[in-house]
């Protein structure tokens, strides 16, 4: 494991009442983007220009099938995940992101142009209205593994189907599965892996109709 890694915890009072994340960087990935272009282009999510937005490691707009997913669980890894971390996760979504200005930003939802344009300015949150945390990282381009763990909503959510009658069926040998080979770690639902990008990285299967990334692959 790198000497390097970092490890840094969501702000405990980053709260985003929504189903919407964006990763990306101050800098916009080097891109030249104005916050209200971005912000177009997010709204519009139309599949050619979101994937666009992938290729260049401008960011990373994520789609939950809830609010709050990210909020209260997660944690950033900077460099590699140590061995509960690796043997624990069940879900993975990877894409890149290219951060010349060396600041990492997590963003609740994206499609506000004048909240996105004072985001950039660098001013911090407003006192009990945080939607987004800048973490300062090595400036380079990077690999993001976004990770799901037992306890997060993709997976609790995955364990579960409704049948023709609306009632909820859980999946038990798959939870009793992971209970017994991937049971997770206490207080951590997701977590957010930057790495230096060597080669090509996957870029993530978009949501169908909402062009948004979303679609985690699951370990077997």
């Amino acid at each position: 494991m790198s000497a390097s890694r970092q490890v840094i915890p969501i702000d405990p009072e980053f709260f985003c009442d929504g189903h919407y994340y964006v990763l990306t960087s101050l800098s916009l990935g080097g891109s030249h983007l104005t916050a209200e272009q971005l912000s177009e282009q997010l709204r519009g999510g139309d599949a050619q220009t979101i994937r666009i937005l992938l290729q260049e490691g401008i960011c990373l707009p994520l789609f939950f099938d809830g609010d709050c997913a990210l909020d209260h669980a997660t944690t950033f890894v900077v460099g590699d995940l140590d061995e509960t971390e690796e043997q624990n996760w069940i879900g993975c979504l990877t894409s890149k992101l290219h951060i010349p200005c060396g600041k990492l930003l997590l963003l609740c939802g994206g499609g506000d142009p004048n909240e996105l344009e004072e985001i950039l300015s660098g001013k911090p949150p407003a006192p009990h209205y945080v939607i987004f945390q800048v973490i300062e990282v090595p400036p380079q381009t990077y690999r993001v593994d976004v990770y799901a763990y037992l306890s997060s909503m993709t997976v609790q959510q995955s364990l579960s189907y409704y049948d023709q009658h609306f009632e909820e069926i859980v999946d038990q040998e798959r939870l009793d599965h992971y209970l017994a080979n991937r049971p997770g770690i206490p207080g951590t639902d997701y977590i957010i892996q930057l790495r230096p990008c060597q080669g090509e990285v996957p870029l993530p299967e978009l949501v169908p109709e909402l062009d948004w990334g979303g679609v985690f692959q699951f370990r077997r």
